[in-house]
């Protein structure tokens, strides 16, 4: 708080401008208060975060926000994976060094937690949590209108793609493809020579998307990827 000197230069406009610009600083940091550096989580932390982030996201549609049998297990591989435990990898057989593919059935809460993680990350200022959502519906209407240069803002950076395995095929000059298929296969060289991670929600099963992208774009998906199965039915009703 200014002192009763610092008040009064400021009522009487006799403040210099170096002492406004501290006084300005000081006041955005207590509007704006940064709650956590980005350094590590441990995964306690992580946990009680992640439940009081969880209760908010659904309460805004006026949902429960309910730990039970179906996604117990499924939220402590999550919160280990994300505080770098390497208990994820004893309990999984998994690799913390690579991305993560969630599937289960619709409205069992996978693209929920995606959304969840990435407010944790802006709301904590932890830039060691952070990755952009995508949604592949609006990959295939971009690609559609710009054209490859789509293509090569995909392939870079963390990223989570949600709802794999729905979208259209993609148009450009008369040629038809599965676009994300390819979008993998660069993300999958782009992983082992950068270490980028892919996250992807989907309601296929591992076979499905074997049989819907074909074996050499699943092939590389064992790479890329932990599996982990979010079971239960829908959370929507």
């Amino acid at each position: 708080m200014s002192s009763l000197g610092q008040r009064l230069k400021i009522k009487i406009g006799m403040e210099s401008e170096k002492e406004r610009d501290n006084h300005k600083n000081y006041n955005k940091k207590i509007r704006n208060p940064i709650i956590k550096t980005d350094k590590q989580m441990t995964t306690d932390e992580f946990k009680e975060i992640l439940f009081k982030e969880a209760t908010a996201y659904f309460l805004k549609m006026n949902r429960q926000f309910i730990i039970d049998d179906d996604n117990k297990t499924f939220l402590k591989l999550i919160s280990l994976y994300f505080t770098d435990n390497i208990d994820f990898e004893k309990e999984t057989n998994g690799e913390l060094r690579k991305g993560l593919l969630v599937y289960g059935d619709c409205g069992s809460g996978k693209s929920s937690i995606f959304d969840i993680i990435q407010n944790v990350s802006l709301k904590y200022n932890l830039k060691c949590l952070w990755f952009k959502n995508v949604s592949v519906h609006d990959v295939i209407t971009d690609y559609n209108l710009k054209g490859e240069e789509i293509v090569k803002t995909l392939t870079t950076g963390n990223l989570h793609f949600d709802d794999l395995g729905t979208e259209k095929l993609a148009n450009s000059w008369g040629v038809r493809e599965k676009l994300m298929g390819r979008i993998l296969e660069i993300r999958y060289n782009n992983f082992k020579k950068y270490g980028i991670k892919t996250f992807v929600t989907t309601n296929l099963t591992i076979d499905e998307i074997k049989k819907y992208y074909g074996v050499r774009v699943a092939d590389r998906l064992y790479e890329l990827f932990n599996f982990i199965e979010l079971t239960g039915n829908s959370r929507r009703f």
